[in-house]
């Protein structure tokens, strides 16, 4: 005997009315699972047998929650509903208010709609598409914020967006990138006209770092060309390192016959690795690019400067005669046809100095900081940065000088008499 037809014989017709309904129950109890709106139903039978008195029996109505007032006044909820609304706004719907608000010049209300967007995308990943896109819209608005002379605003979410990236470089873009270059090249001016300096590497670091993740591009090539020089004039090698390696990697990609650049931008990382002190790589450096500008029959001016950089290298090395030997043919080219500048005069002389400095000739090494000093027609930032550094090494050459003819001079103290 199955469970339906027990349940019949056990409750006769004559039962009452409540056994009839429980029978009756019993039977359809499967449907009523199945059917989502069986609370209704069961309520509305009994409300037609008469059940109406027993209020136990009566299922209330759900709340709604806005209805019951969430515990608070009842002038507040008009602002909770609207909290709720905006709250159940997808990140891709703030992101379109926040691009409308911005292009129509709202500019507080494109960042409150951004900052909900990236509070509900924080926990993707860095590299998340969805993440990149606001964050990217996050500083245009920067950008925007800048331009439009709202400086204050515009470093607040300059902070928040350089912050995420600086963290996480793969989160950022073309637009992180502008933003962290624009910044720095207008402190930079702002550190220049105030008088007071201030390093801009952090910035471009971070704008390099997130760069690395692009296509390359010859944007990107100069960028990290010019992020090169100007860390290297500042002493961080290692970034200045990084960025040439970017250099020279995008110039073979984008232009692997562009020998001329390619050995210029060699000739830079064999000085960025000679400053680090990686003279192996500095060396081998130094001959791939003379390779190169022996192939493409390069001008007297950048074969000098390759030369007198190789020499000064295989100097510091311990080859002092080898280091003399390409050092004359560095000076020789100085009086070719057509001359080479002051520009690169200066530098091949300057490594000649250091060359001889390297060997020990200190004599030589002064008269040679001395030739290249007095040199006219110093008129670009670069020319103005070496001078001040050949400046510096000669003066620290005298000083040294001094030092050895004070350890030389016989003690001239006067001994008591035994």
């Amino acid at each position: 005997m199955n469970f339906p037809t027990l349940i019949a014989t056990t409750i006769s017709p004559a039962a009452d009315p409540s056994a009839r309904c429980s029978r009756f129950l019993w039977q359809i109890l499967p449907f009523v699972i199945a059917i989502p709106i069986a609370t209704a139903g069961c309520a509305n039978f009994n409300s037609s047998l008469n059940y109406a008195s027993d209020e136990a029996q009566i299922a209330p109505a759900a709340p709604v929650l806005v209805e019951i007032g969430l515990g608070l006044p009842e002038e507040t909820l008009p602002e909770v509903e609207v909290e709720l609304n905006e709250r159940a706004k997808p990140w891709y719907e703030l992101a379109r208010e926040s691009r409308v608000a911005r292009q129509a010049g709202d500019y507080e209300e494109a960042r409150e709609a951004l900052s909900k967007a990236s509070v509900q995308l924080a926990s993707r990943p860095a590299d998340n598409a969805q993440r990149r896109t606001v964050h990217s819209a996050t500083a245009r608005l920067a950008m925007s914020l800048a331009t439009s002379e709202q400086i204050e605003k515009a470093n607040e979410v300059a902070e928040e967006v350089l912050a995420e990236a600086e963290a996480d470089p793969l989160v950022g873009g073309p637009a992180t990138v502008e933003l962290a270059y624009y910044l720095a090249q207008k402190r930079t001016l702002e550190a220049k006209e105030s008088g007071i300096p201030d390093s801009q590497l952090s910035l471009l670091r971070i704008a390099l770092l997130v760069s690395e993740h692009e296509a390359a591009s010859n944007e990107r090539l100069m960028l990290a060309y010019e992020i090169s020089q100007v860390a290297s004039r500042e002493g961080d090698h290692d970034l200045a390192r990084r960025a040439i390696d970017r250099a020279v990697l995008d110039t073979k990609t984008l232009d692997p016959l562009g020998l001329s650049q390619l050995a210029t931008l060699k000739i830079t990382k064999m000085r960025i690795a000679l400053a680090q002190g990686d003279l192996a790589t500095a060396e081998a450096t130094g001959a791939a690019a003379n390779r190169l500008l022996d192939e493409f029959d390069a001008p007297a001016g950048i074969r000098a400067i390759g030369e007198a950089t190789i020499a000064h290298v295989i100097a510091e090395r311990g080859d002092t005669e080898r280091a003399r030997a390409i050092a004359l043919s560095a000076r020789s080219r100085l009086g070719g046809d057509p001359p080479v500048g002051n520009h690169g005069t200066l530098i091949v002389l300057g490594e000649l100095a250091r060359l001889e400095r390297a060997a020990g000739d200190l004599d030589a090494a002064r008269r040679l900081y001395a030739e290249a000093l007095d040199l006219p027609g110093v008129d670009s930032d670069l020319d103005i940065d070496l001078v001040g550094e050949l400046t510096q090494e000669l003066a620290v050459l005298r000083e040294e000088e001094k030092a050895d003819v004070i350890s030389a001079a016989p003690d001239a103290t006067i001994q008591p008499t035994p």
